[in-house]
């Protein structure tokens, strides 16, 4: 009997990870990167002024980079003086999604629109679309979402530039 159900727990937990992985990741290497509260990546300071407003914060970020932050959109921005906007990271619900993942959606409901992601770290996944850009996701213990954000990605970044998040 021991062995029966001990048989049982061990498939259901090989089948449990392949559940709700039937999703696909919506982009495939080549793609050009989504727009995110407005923003694409590169974006300059005008198109960022004209679509987010001024920020409501700015902090500088090395010595070729600065954080924007627009806490009236729920949006903060990674800006390089080299590239324009590099990573751009949505801080609320309502900011919007970033292909149909939210702020605050289960690990779950991730995996069941994505799939499983192309790295990991910890507790945060990295979905990357080709070489140039990712979608960079955290989760908290509860495993909701509670970073999600486009960023380029380079080779060869600006010397000194340091790119993560800075809190407010």
């Amino acid at each position: 009997m021991y062995f029966l159900r001990g048989l049982l727990v061990m498939i259901f937990l090989a089948v449990l990870p392949a559940m709700g992985q039937g999703g696909e990741f919506p982009w495939k290497p080549g793609d050009a990167p989504p727009q995110v509260a407005g923003i694409r990546l590169g974006d300059g300071l005008v198109r960022l002024e004209a679509v987010l407003g001024r920020p409501s914060g700015t902090q500088k970020l090395g010595d070729e980079a600065l954080v924007f932050t627009y806490r009236q959109r729920g949006v903060q921005i990674i800006y390089a003086s080299l590239d324009g906007a590099a990573i751009i990271f949505l801080q609320t619900r309502e900011a919007g999604d970033i292909g149909g993942v939210r702020l605050g959606d289960r690990r779950e409901e991730v995996l069941a629109r994505w799939g499983k992601p192309s790295s990991v770290q910890g507790p945060t996944a990295y979905y990357r679309a080709g070489s140039s850009w990712v979608v960079i996701l955290k989760l908290d213990e509860n495993d909701i979402v509670k970073e999600l954000g486009l960023g380029r990605l380079t080779e060869n970044p600006p010397k000194g530039a340091k790119y993560y998040r800075k809190k407010d």
